[in-house]
């Protein structure tokens, strides 16, 4: 199979001066295309004619999947198992040792997020401007202290728009495996006798000590982009950039746009994906740092509490790989499976909310539903990989979605007899507003669509839609915006 429309040897030079201003955003300059990773290798594939067939491009993915979709798992396992290690120390005296009441220990839950805070931004300049795989390697080698993604802004560099969804599904759903794994570990760490520390320090120890050497490995061995993959040929090199240009976004620019900066500040699309983050982190918030304490308030011990945790890990791993696999399969399905995910999630906190206190397994059940809140975060992660041109607006999106402090307080010590309603009614509230913010991100992007579609018809900008993509690309390579960009078309 050829590249359907790769086989035209076109580059931005070759567009009229009317077309380049319909598409370039004027502050840019062509000094910028220097600084686009892939770009010579895109352009000299097009002058070339390139071509492949779907054998080729089969194989070219197998490879991508095997060599850098593990390390994406194992990063953001190991980021999870981090996060949660507070979660289990609780669990296991933490607080009593280090005599610290419950707001305080909240307080440490949060100092994670205000970590996100201060230090998310400079994370993303810093990927932009130096080699990926180095940045997250050092990252990782940190890990034990400070955990920091940046797994979502790289997903676009490997994946064409129908691969991204079971892919970040895939490596995201690793949070349900870490919970399994950390559920086990602090099961068996739990036990452990005649150690020199406590045992929950003991958990800590173990997590970090073993993310830090994971992040070495990273160091070495995580290419910045397809242009730099040590395990792909010159050619599978242009097939796998020529691949990625298809999803209109770019791939990765090193030259920080302060227009960009401004783009995204005056986006609705980002307003919306933050008020949604800050909502869903009230609840994710209460699940990843307190699970255990609410399911032990229900009348389990300390290590069945630990065991019942982990059905909870597998509803997040089997909502996030269906929905991805829909949403990859089926056309504009992603707001669908966002909305189903978040819905799910506003009943079950519901039923923690308003069912029988003395209903302890008809809760736990309950509890174990909310897991589908992660479709909703991921999904919406997957929204700005395919729907935000320009990779500093990209960056600027993606950390405005990693805020949130105010989780960890509405879990109230003195409620605990009561089932903690303060909590999960900030659960069902934070659920709602996710759910409304994601609707209207949907129907925003769905109307602006038809609205590019019938000013294209006014100002007679219709062209075929092969060549409409074709020029999508070209605009996204040159690291145009989506706003910018007047052949780009939202995905749903």
């Amino acid at each position: 199979m050829s590249s359907t429309s790769h086989s035209e040897k076109h580059s931005p030079a070759q567009l009229t001066a009317p077309e380049l201003s319909y598409t370039r955003h004027p502050t840019d300059s062509s000094d910028n295309i220097k600084n686009e990773i892939g770009y010579d290798l895109y352009k000299r594939a097009n002058e070339e004619g390139l071509e492949w067939t779907r054998e080729e491009e089969r194989f070219v993915l197998r490879k991508i999947d095997w060599r850098v979709l593990p390390v994406f798992c194992m990063m953001q396992g190991l980021a999870y198992l981090d996060k949660t290690a507070l979660n289990y120390g609780n669990l296991f005296g933490m607080k009593a040792d280090m005599h610290v009441t419950g707001s305080q220990f909240s307080w440490f839950a949060s100092a994670f997020y205000l970590g996100y805070l201060v230090s998310t931004e400079p994370a993303a300049w810093v990927l932009q401007r130096f080699h990926t795989g180095r940045v997250m390697g050092m990252m990782g080698f940190l890990w034990g202290i400070v955990v920091m993604p940046g797994l979502g802004l790289m997903t676009p560099f490997w994946w064409k728009l129908h691969e991204q969804p079971i892919r970040q599904m895939t490596w995201y759903c690793f949070n349900g495996v870490a919970g399994i794994i950390g559920g086990f570990l602090a099961y068996g760490l739990g036990h452990a006798t005649n150690s020199g520390v406590p045992n929950w320090a003991l958990i800590f120890l173990t997590l970090g000590g073993f993310t830090s050497l994971w992040g070495l490995y990273v160091f070495f061995m995580l290419p910045d982009s397809p242009v730099s993959a040590r395990f792909l040929s010159e050619r599978e090199k242009a097939i796998a950039v020529k691949r990625v240009a298809e999803n209109r976004t770019g791939i990765k620019n090193k030259t920080f746009k302060t227009y960009q900066v401004k783009q995204a500040l005056l986006d609705p699309k980002t307003y919306l994906l933050f008020f949604a983050s800050v909502a869903a982190q009230i609840p994710n918030g209460v699940t990843t740092n307190f699970s255990s304490i609410i399911i032990n308030q229900m009348g389990f011990s300390e290590f069945q509490t630990v065991l019942l945790d982990i059905p909870g890990s597998v509803f997040q791993i089997v909502s996030l790989i269906v929905s991805g696999w829909i949403a990859g399969r089926f056309k504009n399905s992603r707001a669908i499976m966002m909305f189903i995910g978040n819905s799910t999630c506003i009943v079950a906190a519901a039923c923690l909310t308003y069912g029988p206190k003395d209903d302890k397994w008809g809760r736990l059940v309950a509890f174990w539903f909310t897991s589908f809140a992660s479709v909703g975060f991921a999904m919406s992660m997957i929204m700005i990989s395919a729907n935000v041109g320009g990779f500093t607006k990209r960056q600027i999106t993606t950390a405005l979605t990693f805020i949130n402090i105010a989780g960890p307080h509405v879990l109230i010590d003195s409620e605990k007899d009561l089932g903690y309603p303060t909590a999960t009614k900030a659960m069902m509230a934070g659920y709602t507003v996710k759910t409304g913010c994601h609707v209207l991100l949907g129907l925003y992007m769905w109307y602006e669509n038809r609205r590019r579609d019938q000013l294209a018809r006014q100002e007679g900008k219709v062209v075929p839609e092969e060549e409409r993509q074709r020029l999508a690309e070209e605009a996204g390579m040159n690291d145009v915006t989506e706003k910018d960009n007047v052949w780009f078309r939202y995905v749903l």
